[in-house]
């Protein structure tokens, strides 16, 4: 739910894993896909306030256990470079959210930095969301 809500410059918004948006399309053109689901949330830091504010950074702050985001290897703590080839920095948010959301079976690119590390790339595959998570 990027831009679902921003309330300062570190609003935890969750939108790669535990809730991305749904673009609304008449019903005639195609059966809406299943929303996809990696399980992990995602704080931001925003420049300004706005609906559509742009990112400075975006952290990983929680990846659910057993979850795609947990198999790819991905850590609390991770920074999110890029994702679908958008960078985050100087992203706006509106932008990334429609660049990462993904249908079950499709695939998430994100480029991670760990700390010291190199950036690596991790390819993330959306299942539909477990029940009770």
């Amino acid at each position: 739910m990027i831009g679902g809500f921003c309330m300062n410059r570190r609003s935890a918004l969750q939108f790669f894993g535990l809730g991305l948006g749904v673009a609304c399309v008449p019903a005639l053109a195609r059966p809406a896909k299943e929303k996809g689901w990696f399980g992990f949330a995602v704080s931001v830091d925003v420049e300004g306030f706005s609906l559509n504010p742009t990112l400075r950074s975006a952290k990983i702050e929680t990846v659910v256990p057993s979850s795609p985001a947990d198999i790819g290897g991905l850590l609390a703590g991770d920074l999110i470079v890029e994702a679908q080839g958008v960078t985050v920095a100087g992203a706006k948010a509106e932008a990334l959210r429609v660049a990462v959301q993904r249908a079950v079976g499709e695939t998430l690119q994100l480029t991670i930095k760990r700390g010291s590390s190199a950036p690596r790339v991790v390819v993330l595959t959306a299942i539909a969301k477990p029940v009770g998570v």
